[in-house]
């Protein structure tokens, strides 16, 4: 088949939408399909477009066989909701035009959040007279709501209206958790046009789960029970819950935060409150290098924020956490929560808890043992979702849509 993707973000911007499109375009183009990606130039997290890719409207690469179009965006280093919206909108206006100038394809993916993107696949696809695939990672604008990034208003109903017709005149549509599932199909009249895909991780990171880390080399204290943290440091990820926890952790202890996002400036400012070492901040890097800081971590966190809203979600890192062989704290509640326990791959606390968060580090402190069988349980999990089988989900998927 021919596959047109489209996607805000992608390699080499470091995001959880990047690793799961860039996931499902190699792994289609393996199967010797013809892939390709329109995304926005790379300028996330620091919102100005990385060198070679500015000053051009569109610029082509080839990836690992996947033919990838970055297509200008008015990107800003300001986070307002207005900046948000321009960049949405730019990269659906950009992406719509270059689309409809590629080769028909048989099929359309559309990726989503933000909503914007799914508009422009479906718009290509109208233009192509082929049938379109939604991929819905979050539920937006329910998500955005949730993030801050959008206010439950006048623009928040638009956006609900756009999402429910989006439903509609997709062909088929896949998401990530069975809530997800749900609540999409109470908004169509053929929930059987969606099909669960998990997010999962790659042998790659089963990889380096199963080998040795010089910590040394990473600049990892020798002497202290490191917890670690790869991702984004937003709202919903509650990560205040873990600086207070490190507090309460005191010596022989430090938090690791490996990432950057919006909340990253309050949270090192709470952090010098505390001891020296108790909590070590290091920037966005590439996930294989976070591959490497988890494996040589003690333990590791996967959070969310208690709001509500967030028990339907499922943090993508879950499965990768579990991949590099280190027992997993889950400070989150519902979907995420239930995973863990049904696998025995982790230890579950309530979401935005400091003292049970810090409870459960010191527990895996204490008793090897316990980490060690947590460890090997959350390899097996892993292994059940790794990316390469959600790979021959979604080409069944597609190619009953281009039927």
């Amino acid at each position: 088949m021919r596959i047109l993707i489209f996607t805000q973000h992608f390699a080499p911007e470091v995001t959880a939408a990047r690793v799961r499109l860039q996931a499902f375009a190699e792994g289609l183009a393996e199967r010797d399909h013809d892939v390709e990606v329109v995304c926005e130039v790379p300028n996330h997290p620091e919102g100005i477009v990385r060198p070679g890719f500015g000053g051009r409207a569109t610029v082509r690469r080839t990836m690992n066989g996947v033919k990838v179009h970055y297509v200008w965006v008015r990107a800003s280093p300001r986070k307002t909701t207005l900046n948000r919206v321009l960049l949405y909108g730019s990269y659906a206006a950009m992406a719509t035009v270059v689309g409809s100038t590629l080769r028909r394809p048989d099929v359309v993916l559309a990726s989503s959040p933000p909503l914007p993107v799914a508009a422009a696949g479906a718009l290509v696809a109208a233009r192509h007279r082929v049938p379109w695939v939604f991929d819905v990672r979050d539920l937006w604008p329910e998500a955005a709501i949730v993030l801050g990034e959008l206010s439950d208003g006048r623009v928040a109903r638009i956006a609900e209206r756009l999402e429910r017709r989006l439903y509609r005149s997709a062909a088929a549509i896949v998401t990530v958790t069975q809530p997800f599932r749900g609540n999409i199909a109470e908004h169509i009249d053929d929930p059987g046009k969606i099909t669960v895909i998990t997010n999962g991780t790659t042998r790659t990171w089963l990889d380096i789960g199963a080998s040795e880390v010089d910590r040394a080399a990473l600049s990892l204290p020798e002497d202290r029970f490191v917890w670690a943290y790869a991702g984004n440091l937003g709202i919903a990820q509650g990560l205040d819950a873990a600086i207070d926890a490190a507090g309460l952790l005191g010596d022989g202890y430090q938090l690791l935060l490996l990432g950057d996002g919006p909340v990253r400036e309050r949270l090192q400012q709470r952090a010098r409150m505390l001891s020296r070492g108790a909590v070590a901040f290091h920037g966005l890097v590439e996930p294989v290098v976070a591959a490497r800081y988890l494996r040589a971590a003690d333990a590791l966190l996967v959070p969310l924020d208690a709001q509500p809203a967030l028990r339907k979600y499922v943090p993508s890192k879950l499965f990768d956490c579990c991949a590099v062989g280190r027992p997993v704290i889950v400070a989150a509640a519902g979907e995420p929560q239930r995973l863990v326990a049904e696998a025995g791959a982790g230890i579950a606390v309530p979401p935005a808890d400091a003292e049970a968060l810090a409870g459960a580090v010191r527990r895996l402190h204490d008793d090897p043992a316990l980490g060690a069988g947590l460890a090997e349980a959350g390899r097996a999990f892993a292994l059940q979702h790794l990316r390469e089988h959600q790979v021959a989900q979604l080409e069944d998927v597609l190619r009953e849509a281009a039927r």
